[in-house]
């Protein structure tokens, strides 16, 4: 008899187990950042950690228009999900890159702004979404 007892105790915490570990995987969710950019102003903005992509290219939008100089003509460059990603500006446009960490993010973001006409391109704004 405590050999059932053990048997359906241990089949119980199995279960319990493995229902605990699902609740868990559903609650880990994407998480969403996005880059703006001002062509007027050279103003940046980018957002992290919101919980959809729309909600991260609208932040975006609004932080980059808050340092535009009343310019509030910030137009979302890219968007991304669970990484890392980071805006630079050159004398001809901004680029925008996305990685698994900043430094990837930063360097994509700096090969994209040097293809522009202008040069001189700086990282502005890096952030990750992990």
């Amino acid at each position: 008899m405590l050999q059932k007892l053990f048997s359906k105790l241990v089949g119980v915490t199995a279960l319990t187990v493995s229902i605990f570990g699902s609740v868990q995987a559903a609650q880990a969710q994407d998480t969403y950042g996005a880059t703006a950019y001002s062509p007027t102003s050279d103003a940046t903005g980018i957002s992290w950690d919101h919980a959809t992509e729309k909600e991260a290219l609208d932040a975006a939008v609004v932080a980059c228009n808050e340092k535009s100089g009343g310019a509030n003509d910030c137009e979302p460059l890219t968007s991304n999900s669970n990484n890392c990603g980071a805006i630079a500006v050159g004398k001809g446009g901004a680029g925008a890159g996305w990685g698994d960490d900043k430094s990837a993010a930063e360097a994509q973001a700096l090969a994209g702004c040097s293809e522009l006409d202008g040069g001189n391109c700086k990282v502005q704004l890096s952030a990750c979404n992990k």
